[in-house]
Formats: C-alpha cells, sequence, structure tokens
C-alpha cells in the first residue's frame, strides 16, 4: 500500500488506508508541519464511509493530542531511548495504541497492541518488536505509575497530568493558583457538546429541535443564548441538509455572545474589521432581521469567500465584502453605527476544542500580538460614528491581549468611554468578579467557570458631537 500525498493535500483518500493509520499520518502532518487537525480530518475522512471508521480517526486525533505528554511519560517508562530518538510516525504508532489501553474500555489491549503492530509495520516495519514490547508493557502497568510530585513540582505534575505546555501552565498559575489552574486544564480537555446558531431567518429553535429529533440527532436549547442549541453525539452536522438548507450554522455560544452584545438593530450601518469566517457577521444580519448594511473586511481574499459562501447559504443579502488591511480602512467609506474588532488572537481560549493548538503557540507571540491588536483597534475607532458603539473581543485568556489592550486604546482615545454590559447579558450571572467587570464595560469569559469558550469582550461608546 502508498498513501498518494498529493492526493490527500487536495482532500482525497485511498480506500485502503484504516482509521489508525489515517491518524497516524495526520498526527505525523500536525507534528512536522504544524497542520490544523480540524481541516486534516475534514480531508482525510472525506473517503471514509464507515461511520465507526470516521468516529475511532476523529477519537484517536484528539485524544492523542489532548493527552500527549500524559502519554509520553507513560511510554517513557517502558523506553531505554528518548521518546525524540524515534521517528515520528513511530511516535505517533505508540501514542495511539497507549490512547486506546489507558482511555479506551471498549477496545480491549490486546487489539489495540496488535492493530498497534501492523501499523507500524505499515510506516517503518523495522520498529514492530519494539512497538509490541512497549505497548505490552504499558498495558501491563496500566495507571500504575508515579505521577509528578503535585507538592514539590505543581508545574510538571499539571502540565503531564492534563497534557498542556509547561510555559502556558506557569503562567496560569501565576495568575490563577493551583487550584483554578487544575480546573482551567481540566475544563480544556473536557469534551464540550457542539453549539449551533439557528438561523432565525429561516426557522424558529422549536421548529429546528423537532427537525433535528426527526433525523434522530438530540439537540438542547442553550440556557444562556436565546439562538443557541447543544448537539449531543453527533459528528458530520455539514451532512445534514438542514444545514445545507441553512437553518444553522456551527458556533460557540461566547462567539454568539460578542455579536448579541454588539446589539445591531434593523436598519444601522455595521461595519466587522476582521470578519472571516463570517459567524459573527451573518448573526448580525440575523439580529438585524436582514435589513440595513454589513460591510465585512479581512485581508485574505480566500477568507471572505467563506463570509460569502455562509451569508449564501443563510438566505443574507445585506453583506458587502472588502478586501483590505484591518489597520487601513481609507477604503472603507463613511461611519458606522457598530463597529467590531474580533482581533487576531493566541487562540488560547478554545483549547477545549482545538486541543492542537496547545503544542503550536509559543509564549512570545502573546508578546507581540498586542501592537497589531491595538493598531486594528485604534484604526476601527476612526468609522465609528460620534455616538456608535465600537466592541473588542478576542478568543483567548491572556491579559496582555485583553484587558491591557483596552486600557491602552481607552488611554489614546478618551472620546470612547466603556459600556456597562451588567443588564446587557441574556442571561444572570452572579459572581463578583464577573459583576465588576461587566460594570466596566469588560468580561473575560473562562472555560471551566462559564462553560463556554474562553473570550474576552469590551464594549466602548464614542462621544456624541
Amino acid at each position: 500500500m502508498k498513501i498518494n500525498e498529493q492526493n490527500n493535500k487536495k482532500g482525497f483518500q485511498e480506500s485502503t488506508l484504516n482509521a489508525r493509520q489515517i491518524a497516524v499520518r495526520i498526527l505525523t502532518r500536525i507534528e512536522k508541519e504544524g497542520a490544523y487537525a480540524n481541516l486534516l480530518l475534514r480531508s482525510y475522512l472525506a473517503g471514509l464511509d464507515d461511520g465507526r471508521e470516521r468516529n475511532l480517526t476523529t477519537a484517536l486525533v484528539y485524544g492523542v493530542l489532548k493527552n500527549k505528554l500524559l502519554l509520553d511519560y507513560v511510554l517513557r517508562k517502558h523506553l531505554t531511548k528518548p521518546m525524540s530518538a524515534l521517528p515520528v510516525e513511530v511516535r505517533q504508532v505508540l501514542r495511539t495504541a497507549a490512547l486506546q489501553i489507558l482511555f479506551m474500555d471498549k477496545i480491549p489491549a490486546p487489539i489495540a497492541i496488535n492493530e498497534a503492530v501492523n501499523t507500524v509495520k505499515y510506516f517503518h516495519k523495522s520498529y514492530a518488536a519494539l512497538v509490541n514490547k512497549i505497548l505490552r508493557q504499558t498495558a501491563e502497568t496500566g495507571w500504575n505509575f508515579n505521577w509528578p510530585d503535585k507538592t514539590k513540582e505543581p508545574l510538571r505534575y499539571l502540565a503531564v497530568k492534563y497534557s498542556h505546555p509547561e510555559w502556558l501552565v506557569k503562567r496560569w498559575l501565576k495568575r490563577f493558583g493551583l487550584e483554578e489552574t487544575e480546573e482551567l486544564l481540566a475544563a480544556n480537555n473536557t469534551p464540550s457538546d457542539t453549539c449551533i446558531r439557528v438561523n432565525t431567518l429561516k426557522i424558529t429553535s422549536t421548529e429546528l429541535i423537532q427537525k433535528l429529533e426527526e433525523r434522530g440527532i438530540e439537540a438542547v436549547k442553550s440556557s444562556k443564548l436565546p439562538d443557541a442549541l447543544y448537539i449531543k453525539n453527533y459528528g458530520a452536522l455539514e451532512d445534514l441538509d438542514l444545514f445545507r438548507e441553512g437553518y444553522f450554522t456551527v458556533q460557540d455560544a461566547s462567539s454568539q455572545l460578542a455579536a448579541y452584545l454588539l446589539n445591531p438593530q434593523a436598519g444601522e450601518r455595521v461595519l466587522d474589521v476582521c470578519s472571516a469566517p463570517g459567524g459573527k457577521t451573518t448573526y448580525f444580519a440575523q439580529l438585524m432581521d436582514n435589513s440595513g448594511e454589513i460591510v465585512a473586511v479581512d485581508i485574505y481574499p480566500q477568507k471572505l469567500e467563506l463570509v460569502n459562501q455562509l451569508a449564501g447559504r443563510l438566505g443574507i443579502n445585506i453583506i458587502k465584502t472588502i478586501q483590505t488591511d484591518a489597520r487601513e480602512l481609507e477604503q472603507i467609506q463613511g461611519q458606522f453605527d457598530k463597529v467590531l474588532v474580533d482581533a487576531p488572537c493566541s487562540g488560547l481560549g478554545v483549547l477545549r476544542r482545538r486541543a492542537d493548538l496547545r503544542w503550536q503557540k509559543r509564549e512570545d507571540e502573546i508578546q507581540k500580538l498586542p501592537e497589531l491588536q491595538l493598531a486594528i483597534l485604534l484604526s476601527a475607532a476612526e468609522k465609528v460614528a460620534p455616538g456608535g458603539e465600537l466592541l473588542y473581543s478576542t478568543c483567548t485568556t491572556e491579559p496582555e491581549e485583553n484587558f491591557e489592550v483596552a486600557k491602552a486604546f481607552r488611554r489614546e482615545r478618551p472620546d470612547f468611554s466603556a459600556v456597562d454590559l451588567s443588564e446587557a447579558l441574556p442571561f444572570k450571572v452572579t459572581e463578583e468578579r464577573d459583576l465588576r467587570q461587566l460594570k466596566k464595560g469588560v468580561w473575560q469569559i473562562l472555560p471551566h467557570l462559564h462553560d463556554m469558550d474562553g473570550f474576552f469582550i469590551a464594549k466602548m461608546k464614542r462621544k456624541a458631537d
């Protein structure tokens, strides 16, 4: 058997590959190329008709990404050489098999080991005996091993147990302390139901729930967002007729909340300066009853095409896309009632859905991004009409990208004042920390506290002339 790499990159998949081989190939490309897991899965799974194989591939890829340091910690106890000395494909075979042995009760260890030996023969036949030996020892030991000492080595303990890079755990320990950091790490490793947004231009939440249930899909209405539903135990939503016909789109609750809090009204003029892939942009149109004007900006034309495609699928016709750098908005005519800056960020708030990001991000990015974020925010501020409102959001947890950028903006633009958000939420919050922030027009959403993606929101209003 041979993998046709060129075809795989174009989205094709040879039928000779099984779930474990595909998982190893995807994990290898993620480690070597820094590729995105969700895009690779979509590409490689296109040729898998067997739902069980698709589900196993997905479980292996995300399971290894969420538990990589822990799996390596277990495997190293049985290796005489470091993991890094092994070919990358062999490492992925060992990790996927160890994941099955330790975490997947429905797969007997002998089957996991036998399949791993067959898989490694496909990639590196000479390592079959080593893989067999290491995995048998792993199965014999199971969870009976010593963790790093939580009291003496809290950083290493948390990094290993919850498989997050040490630099990130160190930041959160300093900021949150041991107990809350562990809660955040655990939340990032806890699977979350898929959140969708009902397209109320076409259907009500109640009607969509009924249609989903007719197709055997369980949907539960969100207790927080008016147009959000949670889908349980269903993978390929994009294949549903209801999706293709534009009755809903996939969008996390915190992202929906950011759009909701900008509170665009029918007939208003709205600007989204970092709009792709269009989730918030199209929600604006929905909240505006598809009446008014929305200008959607992005620097990449291929990303703007995603906005256009989403708008077309949802039946929205008030969005105009313009390609330009958000720092240079001179070609955008006039001013706007509402402006959104959903800025490029480190993305550390979405690790529970994007486990691969934790291994691709570096701490120095967090130091470089605020300059770009502030530049975009200052540029967008010029487009806010007197009396209009500006909302800044990111999908990260880090204060340098969030609170500090908002503070720096207010220093530069004293003509903008904070908008009290404490009464604007579509749900109640009771924690004093949350209420203090909301009254100041900002809010840091955290997965372990709010059961949503980590997100930051700051809303400001420009003084009227």
